[in-house]
């Protein structure tokens, strides 16, 4: 098994050279599972993607065409050991190296919340939503953000619930919290988070009142619990306008802010994004 590794990381070695003859770069800076990383290429292509490979699963995210950067997500279902990145231009690829994922502890999150049982009209309802954001957190349109960081979307971040954590609601395991919840005062000021496109600003089941951004190139960011949503659907916003205002819409124990970061639909740690750049 050794031998095998080590001719591995001597292909790693082998294409990382190679591609790095041809100007490629490669900006990762953090590999815990949920981190954020970009290729910039040297030359606008017709075609372009990053895969992951781990675990006999491939995570592929596709560029847009024409852009010279390309955004990829480390999965949350990476914990441990090495993983595959690999860059393919127009079919070919140009870039192999082989990774070591840095393991992070999550904690377990109990909440306590009123539910109502999901049949009927409103079991429909949440699928419905379910497959809209979706559809929204899955599309890759054309870059517009300008900015190199993310402007955080509160003026003080308190986090009470961090991205990762173990769900237990009403002493049931449930999934993995998708985002960071961050403590705030019902009506507090929400912002951009960077400049795109208002793709949904409406009230959802779980989420309550919720904005979804898309940034382009595959990236969105999510506001949820919103007490009140100050934009519109197909709106243009810039990093740091209100978009919206604390509260406790959807399911939700108190005022808060769920925010959430996405690349084609895969969940990306918030807090890791905001010491990285774009």
């Amino acid at each position: 098994m050794k031998a095998f590794l080590s001719v591995l990381f001597l292909i790693a070695v082998f294409f990382s050279s190679v591609a790095s003859g041809e100007n490629l770069k490669l900006y990762l800076p953090f590999t815990y599972p949920g981190s954020l990383g970009k290729f910039e290429l040297n030359r606008p292509v017709e075609e372009s993607k990053v895969v992951i490979g781990y675990g006999g699963k491939r995570y592929t995210f596709k560029g847009e065409k024409g852009a010279k950067e390309v955004f990829f997500v480390i999965p949350y279902g990476v914990q441990k050991g090495v993983f595959s990145l690999s860059l393919y231009e127009n079919g070919r690829r140009k870039f192999f190296k082989l990774e070591r994922v840095r393991p992070k502890h999550y904690r377990v999150s109990k909440i306590w919340v009123k539910t109502r049982p999901l049949k009927g009209e409103l079991l429909q309802r949440v699928i419905r939503e379910g497959r809209l954001l979706r559809r929204i957190l899955h599309q890759v349109t054309p870059k517009k953000f300008h900015e190199d960081k993310l402007y955080p979307p509160l003026k003080k971040l308190s986090i009470s619930t961090p991205f990762g954590a173990k769900r237990i609601i009403n002493g049931k395991k449930r999934s993995i919290h998708w985002g960071t919840d961050f403590r705030a005062k019902r009506g507090t000021p929400v912002f951009a988070s960077l400049s795109g496109k208002v793709v949904l600003a409406r009230r959802l089941y779980f989420t309550g009142n919720t904005v979804v951004i898309d940034h382009g190139l595959g990236i969105h960011t999510l506001y949820a619990h919103l007490s009140k949503i100050t934009v519109r659907e197909g709106q243009r916003v810039r990093a740091g306008q209100v978009i919206g205002k604390v509260g406790s819409t959807g399911r939700s124990t108190g005022p808060h802010l769920h925010f959430g970061f996405y690349v084609e639909g895969e969940r990306v740690d918030p807090m890791i994004v905001m010491k990285e750049k774009l």
